[in-house]
């Protein structure tokens, strides 16, 4: 081992300028770093899990019990066809999961797998640092996915770990302190996040990186194809559709039809959306009394159709407005969207002035629904072909006959399925009473559509703003009337009007309501401090969503535009440097006053004043020097009597060890004194 020692100092001296190798203690990582990150790894991994194949989340188990076991001491690290197995399998789970094509979720498990992988191998503190940026990027990854304000909490205490992991390599080996690491990481959190308030709102605004579209997503929300059974199966579910923020108050249940989807081709059972028109008419003047201003926050769909009142004239971009009335946005809607919108409530819907669209307005298929239009055709002739009379008698009809609403219809199949909803089975939900009605129409020339949208919603008493949910959905009728212009026909309303005035849970039968499991289906009834609760957790989460998801560029013109007047690129740089500095000094400022001398007591500063006069006059006090030993010395030195100085030492002790130990005396009082007699020994320093 000597020998071997020698030779390794020749061979490091023949070579002075090779850099050291990367081995030995400093380059290790220390195990409370460790600890931190491997925890570290599962939070960051943990809120990704649904969107990865199952076989990678096995790898990252498998990779994370064997460093465990590395970290124990039980186990080495794993040999080359380990790894290479691993590496293979987690290719092959990628390629099987995403083999049609290269995906954001194929993307997000290929570094998932690489974060797992990394952790087997790590050794020095060079992996330890590659495994924390990984883990940054996937924290910031994980916002694809899901940007609600739990996300946002769960991911900033990510980030503690991630960083504390990170503050702890910096630790000495023999101290593990994962607590003070933790403390450390949550400070310079904190501290940053003035800076990242100031940027965000005042750095222009970009696209989100969340907006990118993902193809696995599901798609939820209303189709442009339905058959009568699938806008049931969506009011089953309690999930927010969109939240909507009226600049008034909000308008009664009979007017909240939030148009969507319009249905014009009919074929088989299903209903399907056919292309529009850009649209040709007027708007009503802007001082119209029904016009009504309205923000909507609406939740992901992956479709480029809107939800809005009628007649709706987009106040925000890119949204246009279609032949039909159909609001659109230019791009499918990936994310939370936020929008605005002036709708004219009581306005006429004028009839579209091309032919084409009139024509797809009647067409009903020739081979089909022929009881139901030989129906339509002899009660229409009866009626003296008034379309008003014909109409009211339809809904009468629905109205008197033994027809139920239903979550759960008997099934009807898909050929000819209106003649056995109208003659047999009679009991259907709002698609099949708006698709008959439609077929009712159309058989006797009446052009007729059906919309699809959702009707209602719920107010949020602690904001105001109203909640419309996927139960909510629903399905009307249009017809065009000589004169009357489009008029909007809700046979819903007929077989079952508590639906419009209260909404899906009134006008459900209670085997219907017994079936339903949603949370807000019956959960919380009698429960009013969880019903509040609830409502106060959903009004957080749509302020988050309005100040922070949706604050979009227009939204960031509108409140710079409160507060700095006309907003210009010079003053905009010029709030944003502002804004950056006065925060940083602020930072600073609090920092200096953390680090800032404790305050010495009043009988140290005598002493210490005394000393600076002594010193002046020859009489510095020694390093090892008591203050009551160098008291006696310098009154000793002055001329005063040993029991004199005695009596000077003890009360300076008394004054800086155990104040107010003298009962005779008042701490204050006996300061005073004691200052006074410094002062006469000064005086013979200075005069002898």
């Amino acid at each position: 081992m000597a020998t071997g020692n020698i030779f390794e100092a020749q061979r490091r001296a023949a070579a002075p300028d090779r850099a050291p190798a990367r081995f030995g203690a400093p380059y290790q990582i220390p195990r409370n770093s460790l600890a931190l990150l491997m925890l570290a790894q599962l939070a960051v991994l943990l809120p990704l899990t649904p969107y990865v194949s199952p076989w990678i989340i096995g790898v990252a188990l498998f990779c994370g019990f064997w460093r465990w076991q590395i970290y124990r001491g039980r186990w080495s690290y794993p040999a080359r066809w380990v790894k290479g197995a691993l590496v293979l399998l987690s290719a092959s789970a990628v390629a099987l999961s995403q083999a049609s094509a290269f995906s954001v979720e194929t993307a997000t498990m290929l570094c998932c797998a690489a974060f797992a992988l990394k952790l087997i191998e790590m050794k020095t503190q060079r992996d330890a640092y590659l495994v924390i940026f990984l883990a940054y990027f996937l924290i910031a990854v994980a916002f694809l996915f899901a940007q609600s304000l739990g996300q946002a909490a769960y991911q900033l205490l990510a980030s503690i770990l991630v960083t504390g992991a990170m503050v702890a390599m910096n630790q000495r080996h023999n101290q593990v302190r994962p607590i003070a690491s933790l403390k450390v990481a949550a400070s310079l959190l904190l501290q940053a996040l003035p800076i990242m308030i100031v940027v965000f709102l005042f750095f222009p605004r970009l696209a989100p990186l969340w907006s990118v579209p993902l193809p696995g997503s599901a798609q939820t929300g209303i189709s442009d194809s339905v058959t009568p059974g699938e806008i049931a199966r969506l009011s089953q579910s309690d999930e927010i559709a969109f939240r909507v923020e009226f600049a008034d108050r909000v308008p009664g249940n009979r007017s909240l039809y939030f148009r969507g989807v319009v249905f014009s081709h009919y074929d088989e059972g299903t209903w399907r959306q056919l292309a529009a028109l850009p649209a040709d008419f007027n708007y009503p003047s802007t001082t119209d009394e029904s016009a009504i201003d309205y923000s909507v926050l609406l939740e992901s769909t992956q479709r480029n159709w809107l939800f809005a009142l009628d007649l709706a004239s987009p106040l925000s971009g890119p949204t246009t407005i279609t032949q039909d009335f159909r609001l659109q946005s230019s791009e499918p809607v990936t994310s939370l969207l936020r929008y605005d919108v002036r709708s004219f409530t009581a306005a006429r819907l004028p009839a579209p002035v091309q032919s084409q669209m009139l024509r797809r307005d009647l067409q009903l298929p020739a081979d089909q629904e022929m009881r139901t239009r030989a129906f339509a055709r002899q009660l229409y002739a009866q009626l003296g072909e008034d379309p008003d009379a014909y109409l009211d008698y339809l809904l009468r009809y629905i109205r008197e006959q033994p027809y139920g609403y239903t979550l759960n219809p008997p099934a009807a199949g898909t050929r000819d399925s209106v003649d056995r909803f109208w003659f047999d089975t009679r009991r259907g939900f709002c698609t099949h009473y708006a698709g008959a009605l439609v077929v009712l129409l159309r058989a006797v020339d009446i052009p007729a559509r059906m919309v699809g949208g959702y009707q209602g919603g719920e107010v949020n008493p602690v904001t105001g703003h109203l909640v419309v949910r996927s139960r909510d959905a629903h399905a009307w009728v249009e017809a065009l009337l000589p004169e009357r212009g489009w008029l909007r026909i809700d046979p819903t309303a007929a077989v079952a009007p508590n639906r419009i005035e209260q909404g899906l849970e009134a006008a459900l039968s209670d085997a219907d309501r017994a079936a339903r499991a949603g949370f807000a289906n019956g959960l919380l009834d009698g429960m009013p401090l969880l019903s509040n609760l609830a409502y106060w957790a959903e009004s957080i989460d749509h302020r988050w969503n309005m100040w922070v998801v949706g604050f979009d560029g227009a939204q960031q013109q509108k409140t710079l535009s409160s507060w700095l007047g006309d907003v210009s690129p010079t003053r905009l740089g010029l709030a944003l440097v502002i804004g950056v500095a006065l925060v940083m000094a602020a930072v600073a400022g609090v920092l200096f006053w953390r680090e800032r001398a404790a305050p010495t007591s009043e009988a140290v500063r005598v002493l210490l004043g005394f000393e600076r006069t002594a010193t002046r006059f020859g009489m510095p006090r020694a390093v090892s020097e008591t203050p009551s030993d160098y008291l006696k010395r310098v009154a000793e030195a002055c001329g005063l009597g040993s029991e004199e100085g005695a009596g000077l030492a003890r009360r300076m002790s008394s004054a800086l060890y155990d104040p107010g130990s003298d009962e005779a005396e008042n701490p204050s009082d006996s300061l005073r004194a004691l200052r006074r007699d410094l002062l006469r020994l000064r005086w013979r320093l200075a005069f002898g």
